[in-house]
């Protein structure tokens, strides 16, 4: 066996490679003819396999064999007629074979790859639907062909990965096509019932007992016109040796409420005269309440995304909130949402097979737990002034939900047991006198609350396609304004609206058309 490696002078090849097949005439009227890599009747392609060898058997015996890069590719001469080429390196070469008159025998143009023909049997045995071809490039990986899945398209890619252990060299290029469609709409229903109950019982008691009668027997005798004095002008006229008042009163409050918020009231008095005289007298103030309400909210967005796209909604509004405050005092606000809320993103197993990623979320504003800011005056070292100013931000009451599910086209699944249940009360008594069989009832007050809220959400995903505009239908289609005549006389609003989703002819229209004047 003998091994021939030889490399052609550096200038003619570079010539080569910049010059296409052109004829040139030299000096001597002779033609030169200059061909490019692969242009030559004797060019073949072939790849290589890293540390693997191909054998080409020549029809002519060969007198030399050029390699253009040795470190990609080398090359062993067994006899005239047969030379085996073995991969070394990733990347591209090109070897030329001449008989003994510099005939050309062969352009052989290398690439120099990682040899696929394992993995792509280990993927038609794993993944027997996968349409797909294997291939290298400067020793990545490049997988091309079709699947009727992305789960089937994960599948190969991990097969890939698992074969070749890829590292920051070699990378992993997927251009899988999936046959199942890709678009997905997502049909939500989100239902939430919130029921609350409100109690209230409480009684005040006010009084004002007074015992003699000096003041009153005083002020008679000042302001009625009665001899002030005794007719030794030193002694009061007779009248009850002492006066003695006091005021006495409960302030039983509702904590949890704030204040009393209505309901039945009841008050009553009872006055002491003694004579024509006032004595005393008691109050009752009597507050009793129950409320019971409930709320009810629903919201059907609908959505669309493309598979691995993430797409959102909302339905509500936004509020400022205060982020900063300059050295005059103005503030930066930035708006925060709230409202009905919908982020999903939708990936396309296959035509029966839908991965979802489902974030839903119903918040309003609350005046429970909000912010109280109040305002204040700085002064620096320079005497600088600074007001800032006291603001109130809203709280959100918020309820979401995230989960991740798998659902076929057409079928639904609900995330429901978000429910929350809270209850308050408070009691607010006199001590002592609370403990007081039947009477102690007169002397507390009650308040207590109890809310109950849950929320249900429920999410079908459907495989769509594009369809014509003639087949879609918006609320105001068929809706027309009514004249002004049948307006005044009628009360009607509309000449017609949603009679079978039909749109108003031309005929049948009547609006204002063309310029609008005043």
């Amino acid at each position: 066996m003998k091994v021939f490696l030889s490399v052609r002078s550096a200038a003619v090849f570079a010539l080569s490679i910049i010059m296409g097949p052109v004829a040139i005439a030299g000096p001597n009227g002779l033609a030169t003819q200059i061909t490019q890599p692969g242009d030559s009747p004797f060019s073949q392609q072939v790849t290589l396999g890293l540390n693997k060898s191909t054998i080409v058997d020549l029809g002519s015996p060969a007198a030399d064999v050029v390699i253009t890069n040795p470190n990609i590719a080398d090359a062993v001469v067994q006899t005239s007629q047969r030379i085996i080429f073995r991969g070394i390196n990733y990347g591209q070469t090109n070897a030329f074979v001449f008989d003994r008159d510099g005939n050309q025998l062969l352009n052989l143009e290398i690439n120099v790859e990682m040899d696929m023909a394992s993995i792509e049997q280990l993927i038609a045995r794993h993944v027997p639907g996968a349409r797909v071809k294997i291939e290298g490039l400067n020793g990545s990986v490049v997988i091309t062909g079709t699947t009727d899945s992305l789960a089937e398209s994960d599948a190969v890619q991990r097969l890939v990965e698992a074969y070749l252990r890829p590292d920051e060299t070699t990378k992993i290029v997927n251009m899988i096509d999936i046959a199942a469609k890709d678009q997905v709409l997502l049909e939500v229903r989100i239902v939430e019932m919130q029921r609350n109950a409100i109690k209230q019982l409480g009684i005040n008691l006010t009084g004002s007992p007074t015992f003699g009668d000096l003041s009153n027997l005083v002020e008679k005798q000042l302001y009625t016109g009665n001899p002030p004095v005794s007719a030794d002008t030193t002694v009061l006229a007779p009248g009850l040796p002492f006066d003695v008042s006091t005021d006495i009163g409960t302030g039983l409050t509702y904590p949890i409420q704030g204040r009393a918020l209505g309901g039945f009231s009841l008050g009553g008095a009872y006055t002491n005269y003694v004579g024509s005289d006032l004595q005393s007298s008691i109050g009752l103030e009597l507050n009793a309440l129950e409320r019971i309400g409930i709320v009810k909210t629903l919201a059907e967005p609908n959505i669309v995304a493309m598979s691995g796209e993430s797409a959102k909604f909302l339905a509500g509004g936004e509020f400022p909130v205060p982020v900063g405050q300059d050295q005059n005092g103005r503030i930066t606000i930035e708006f925060k949402p709230y409202g009905v809320g919908l982020g999903f993103t939708p990936v396309v197993l296959s035509e029966g097979r839908i991965s979802l990623k489902v974030s839903t979320e119903v918040s309003e504003l609350s005046s429970e737990g909000a912010f109280q800011g109040e305002s204040s005056t700085i002064v620096d070292n320079q005497g600088n002034t600074t007001t800032y100013e006291g603001v109130t931000l809203p709280a959100l009451s918020v309820r979401r939900a995230e989960s991740v599910i798998e659902l076929p086209s057409g079928g639904s699944m609900m995330m429901a047991g978000l429910i929350q249940s809270k209850s308050r009360q408070s009691l607010d008594q006199i001590p002592g006198l609370k403990k007081l069989p039947i009477l102690g009832a007169l002397f507390r007050s009650r308040d207590f609350i109890q809310e109950e809220t849950e929320l249900v959400v429920i999410v079908t995903p459907y495989l769509v396609d594009p369809t014509s505009k003639n087949q879609l239908r918006t609320p105001a289609d068929g809706y027309a304004n009514a004249s002004d005549a049948k307006t005044i006389f009628f009360g009607k609003l509309n000449e017609q609206y949603g009679r079978d989703g039909a749109s108003v002819p031309a005929s049948e229209y009547r609006a204002p058309v063309g310029f609008i004047e005043e």
